[in-house]
């Protein structure tokens, strides 16, 4: 390829959808726990397990979107990618390629409306949030450090950007034609299908 930056996108978009669809799954499952923690009798003997399994898989969704997000230029992420699409020699090349390797952009969106709907995706994102995460990410999972944890973000906060996540996880696969399994929704169904684990198991012996 003529440029390098679209030889990256090509080579770790499937790698990055894949941790995706991990980070999607961890929320899907917090999600699903919070639900039962909040909902359900306080004092039962199930309660200390499906916390364990909720500070977990909650703290898994978190690394991995901070994971997604990094800014560090020289790492994989989506951030990467993005600065990388925001140059038109990059789009140029990435969009001559794809050609080369798939054969004309005959459907809709097109492969260029494609690169331009996870710009406006990425442009959604909350850098306040954004900051708050890497701040816990940083002094509350990856480290500890003698700075004080002082920032960290809601559920809400954090629904919200594996939302985001998912929609350029989702851009991603459909331009650079990954075979990972991936849907947009994919939080929602393994928030859907732990409910229902939960419903029908958690108090057989």
């Amino acid at each position: 390829m003529s440029d390098p930056r679209a030889d990256f996108v090509l080579q770790n978009a499937s790698r990055l959808v894949t941790v995706a669809t991990r980070c999607a799954w961890s929320f899907g499952a917090a999600d699903a726990l919070n639900g039962t923690l909040l909902n359900n009798d306080p004092g039962g003997h199930w309660r200390q397990a499906v916390s364990v399994l909720h500070r977990d898989t909650l703290l898994m969704a978190a690394l991995r979107v901070a994971i997604l997000l990094d800014a560090d230029r020289n790492v994989v992420s989506l951030q990467t990618v993005y600065h990388s699409l925001m140059e038109p020699d990059v789009r140029t090349a990435l969009l001559q390629e794809l050609e080369t390797r798939r054969g004309p952009d005959v459907f809709s969106p097109s492969r260029a409306e494609r690169i331009d709907g996870y710009l406006r995706t990425y442009r959604e994102i909350d850098w306040n949030v954004h900051g708050r995460l890497t701040h816990f990410r940083n002094l509350g999972i990856a480290h500890l450090t003698l700075t004080q944890l002082t920032k960290s973000i809601t559920i809400a906060e954090l629904r919200t950007l594996v939302a985001i996540v998912a929609r350029l996880a989702n851009a991603l696969q459909n331009l650079a034609g990954t075979e990972t399994a991936f849907r947009e929704d994919m939080a929602k169904e393994c928030r859907d299908e732990v409910e229902r684990l939960i419903t029908t198991g958690w108090r057989k012996p």
